[in-house]
């Protein structure tokens, strides 16, 4: 059984002027800059955290599926893509103040963080994970990677993973399994980790070691990469883009309908 409760975050005892919600999802409206702050005033406090990142895809996953949408609940949720901007301007009038994907904002938070991290990776295959390893440590030497591990382990292994991490005194762990699956292991087990942060990453480590290319900066400025994606890999991703964006736009014109309608 999953331990959601095991997750103590200052940021799910109670709601902040930051929160939008999302399809019943709340997420923070807030810069870059603000983000940064939130979770180094977490860290400063001793506050465990589990971060997400809500795009279409995933907004559909916690509109279909209660156990994830409750687990969401406990994680600080930023804004990733145009979808997610465009159901906050049909719910509120306007978008969000930055776009927050976590390719982009997880080694930004690792650039511009006050403190100074003991790194674990979870994720991936074990050649990328050990590329990616390599790869932040030469990119943040202020940080340690002490450790990482790939994401392809049974059930029976999970309790040597959760050592691991631990015996490296981690108190940063980002986890690339994508999602739901991150979100799932990470509400299951942070507490029992001991880091202070944990990232849900999806295939973060996979761009970092080259294994999936990056849109060119000018397609990710026109917010296009979405598009980007999908005609690299049309046969894995082709139903994200497609029959799950109109689902997810169907549902926020809906969660915006009732919005405006019903009296707060």
């Amino acid at each position: 059984m999953l331990e959601y409760a095991a997750i103590k975050m200052r940021a799910n005892n109670s709601m902040s002027r930051d929160d939008r919600f999302i399809l019943g999802v709340a997420v923070k409206a807030v810069t870059a800059e603000a983000a940064v702050d939130l979770l180094d005033d977490n860290v400063s406090q001793q506050t465990p955290t589990a971060v997400a990142f809500l795009n279409a895809n995933t907004a559909v996953r916690a509109t279909e599926n209660t156990a994830f949408r409750s687990v969401l609940q406990r994680f600080m949720v930023f804004n990733d893509g145009v979808g997610v901007d465009a159901a906050h301007r049909l719910k509120y009038g306007s978008g969000f103040p930055q776009n927050l994907n976590g390719t982009d904002f997880t080694p930004l938070y690792l650039a511009r963080t006050r403190h100074r991290f003991r790194v674990f990776l979870l994720g991936a295959r074990p050649d990328v994970v050990a590329q990616t390893a390599a790869s932040l440590q030469s990119s943040y030497p202020q940080h340690d990677i002490v450790g990482y591990h790939d994401g392809y382990f049974s059930a029976d292994q999970n309790e040597q993973v959760i050592g691991l991490i631990r015996s490296k005194a981690a108190n940063l762990l980002l986890v690339g399994m994508g999602n739901p699956a991150q979100e799932f292991w990470i509400a299951a087990n942070l507490e029992r980790t001991g880091v202070l942060v944990a990232f849900g990453v999806g295939a973060l480590f996979d761009f970092i070691a080259g294994r999936f290319p990056r849109a060119p900066r000018v397609i990710r400025w026109l917010r296009s990469e979405w598009l980007f994606r999908l005609m690299c890999e049309p046969g894995r991703l082709w139903k994200r883009y497609t029959v799950d964006n109109f689902k997810f736009m169907a549902y926020a014109m809906g969660d915006a309908l009732k919005y405006r309608f019903s009296p707060h």
